[in-house]
């Protein structure tokens, strides 16, 4: 309850509140009307797929009803099967929640939701008529209608009255994002990097890129233009670029101070130009400025037997990082630009980098399976209880358990929102048995009704738009509607009504306390584990294999960074050392790509750079923890820049400095704050091992 009553929420959140609160009410008019069965689904159903937007409500509405029919379809089909034989069916029932649950955390946009709440329709459907299983049909037929009146209404008020488009709020987090990148960007730019500060603005950074996907997902739900919704995606496809650009160009920057100073009378008014066009690109990113600024950079890059000289290939390493980065930002204006504006114009990039592609989701498999594995233990061990205490309404306990473990299956600790779930329905309870007995006698026809939920439901409802509030005002709404059970004709027993709405809190406090015991660890072992996901993936880069693989492993790279990043903050470790990983991936990568166009003694020197790389990380999952960069290593780096100097290759200029470059940003990735020097002068300490 921590700053529930902070803030008043504004006119729009009141109008949502209303119009949402007068859509449940007339579906659950129409479903009294129709006689259905239990019209309060129909009006639960309003308030789970009502969104503030017009995206995410098409979206779910659409998801909930492929779900629902899924759902009603199993039960139908599982329920006459097995219901001689309760243990069987418990376990199908089991297995069936957890297979589509296992699935449906395959997929990271809006549609997982289908599978996921397919899983948990069927105990919703089966449990309660498994001392009836004639009638299961009539019961997933009353579902199945009762739900797809609740979302038609949902829909169709939503559209109608005060319909608000998701657009501007993804607008709203690419200007949050941009707003933290600029900052951060700066910051290196200007050689004034504080690491609290850093910290906090790649925090904020990642968290807005990653809620950007489901938006994305959603936008085709509203009608946004296919074009527009291509630029969302290139968009989102650089952005997750941009740290590792810029931690090359920092690294870089920080070598030419320490050991080229002698070109920081270049480097330096070059940089403050760059920062002059980086705050003037948010207004007019345009192509002639950013020509401009890379003529500029274009202009001081040595060539041809200048970078024999290893200060000035440190030179020469800081233009051509500065120059990704330049690129990189003036693609992430434009395609903001064109977003904004809607434009259907076909979008032009300028970082063209050949490592660019279609991210590739990164799913741990592992930690994925367990998940759904303990929800499927949690469903068998509920039910044979309930089969065993032989309680006769404890089907309900068994459905909330399968739906609190189902809801947050995908979070590293599950066990505090489940605790939030059991606290709103308990509190549910009360609420509904308050109406229930003291209120609903004394009404007598439906306008009273309406009347008697409007003050509460709406209230609540409005606090539903705010994320903080989200979950346990819905689960207010929802429940106390469920509970209190309407139907056209006032019968209330409290025994009853005790007996059946008490297991369900009964139900998510088992769920609770299973997960304290069946997932006690959190965070840092999702964050070990995809430590050692990168390094795999940086082994397998070493080993023999196709340049599109080894560029399928860099992108599931990039897409896991995004995960470990939030979960190294959690723990409180350095974020730093997952980018590291990243770009030794990343300079590895254009190693591969470039090294098949020489000959002679710096192929066989670039083949002995990349096992070294390789046999190092399988030391360090061997070790199980990160070793120090073998000084083995850094001689074999340093022995392949000085053969690159001779004679060999083919495309000779344009080969040679993206080999040069791809070996200094590898060294400067496993040996931090040290530049690529030469073996003639004296090496600084290698720093100690970092742990997981």
């Amino acid at each position: 309850m921590n700053g529930f009553f902070s803030g008043f929420p504004p006119a729009r959140d009141w109008f949502y509140g209303v119009r949402t609160f007068a859509a449940s009410m007339i579906a659950l008019y129409i479903a009294m009307l129709m006689q259905m069965p239990r019209p309060y689904w129909a009006m639960a159903t309003v308030y789970i797929v009502s969104s503030p937007f017009v995206g995410p409500t098409s979206s779910k509405a659409l998801y909930r009803a492929i779900g629902t029919l899924m759902g009603a379809a199993a039960a139908v089909f599982f329920v006459p099967m097995f219901v001689q034989s309760p243990y069987v069916l418990v376990v199908v029932i089991a297995l069936w929640t957890g297979i589509l649950l296992f699935l449906s955390m395959h997929l990271r946009t809006a549609n997982n939701y289908a599978l996921m709440l397919a899983g948990y329709t069927l105990p919703l459907i089966a449990l309660p008529v498994v001392d009836n299983p004639l009638a299961v049909w009539d019961v997933a037929e009353a579902r199945t209608e009762e739900i797809f009146l609740g979302i038609a209404v949902a829909a169709v008020v939503g559209a109608m009255f005060w319909p608000r488009r998701l657009m501007p709020v993804f607008d709203g987090s690419v200007s949050k994002w941009f707003a933290d990148a600029q900052v951060y960007s700066q910051r290196f730019l200007t050689r004034n990097v504080t690491p609290e500060e850093v910290s906090s603005l790649r925090g904020g950074m990642v968290a807005t890129f990653n809620t950007l996907e489901l938006m994305i997902g959603q936008l085709p739900h509203e009608g946004a233009r296919p074009q527009t919704v291509r630029n969302t995606k290139e968009l989102r496809g650089r952005m997750i670029h941009l740290l590792p650009v810029v931690e090359e160009l920092d690294d870089a920057l920080y070598a030419v101070e320490q050991r080229a100073p002698q070109y920081l009378d270049q480097l330096t008014p070059l940089l403050e130009a760059t920062n002059q066009w980086l705050q003037s690109s948010a207004e007019n990113p345009s192509m002639d400025s950013w020509r401009a600024l890379r003529d500029q950079v274009e202009a001081l890059q040595p060539q041809g037997e200048a970078l024999d000289e290893r200060h000035t290939l440190l030179f020469s390493n800081a233009l051509y990082r500065l120059g990704e980065w330049i690129d990189l930002w003036q693609d992430c204006r434009s395609l903001q630009a064109a977003i904004a504006c809607e434009s259907q114009v076909t979008w032009r990039a300028v970082y063209r980098h050949w490592r660019l592609g279609r991210l590739t989701p990164f799913l741990d498999r592992g930690l994925m399976f367990y998940s759904a594995f303990s929800t499927v233990t949690a469903i068998i061990v509920a039910s044979v209880l309930w089969i065993l205490l032989g309680w006769t309404d404890g089907g309900s306990a068994v459905i909330l358990a399968a739906v609190a473990c189902s809801f947050f299956a995908s979070m590293d600790d599950p066990a505090p929102q489940i605790y939030r779930f059991f606290f709103w329905t308990a509190m549910s309870v009360l609420f509904a048995s308050l109406y229930l007995f003291l209120v609903l006698p004394n009404l007598h026809d439906f306008p009273m009704l309406v009347l008697a939920f409007a003050v509460p439901f709406i209230c609540i409802g409005t606090l539903t738009v705010q994320p903080r509030f989200y979950l346990g005002m819905l689960l207010t709404l929802v429940n106390t509607s469920s509970f209190i059970s309407i139907q056209g004709a006032y019968d209330a027993d409290f025994l009853n009504f005790a007996n059946v709405n008490l297991a369900g809190p009964v139900g998510l406090l088992f769920a609770f306390v299973w997960t304290l015991i069946a997932r006690p660890f959190g965070a840092e072992l999702a964050a070990k584990r995809l430590t050692r996901f990168s390094w795999h993936d940086i082994v397998g880069m070493t080993e023999p294999a196709t340049l599109n693989e080894h560029r399928h492993l860099a992108a599931q790279m990039l897409d896991r960074l995004m995960q470990h990043l939030p979960r190294l903050a959690i723990i409180g470790h350095d974020t730093g050392v997952a980018l590291r990983d990243l770009r030794v991936a990343l300079n590895l990568l254009d190693l591969l790509a470039y090294s098949p166009r020489i000959l002679g003694v710096p192929r066989v020197l670039l083949n002995q750079v990349v096992e070294g790389v390789g046999g190092y990380f399988k030391a360090c999952l061997k070790a199980g923890e990160r070793l120090p960069a073998p000084s083995g290593l850094l001689m074999t780096l340093d022995r392949t820049r000085r053969a690159l100097n001779g004679q060999g290759l083919q495309d000779e200029d344009d080969t040679r400095v993206h080999l040069l470059h791809a070996l200094a940003g590898l060294r400067l990735a496993l040996l931090p704050g040290v530049e690529f020097i030469g073996g003639t002068e004296q090496e600084a300490p290698l720093p100690d091992g970092a742990p997981l």
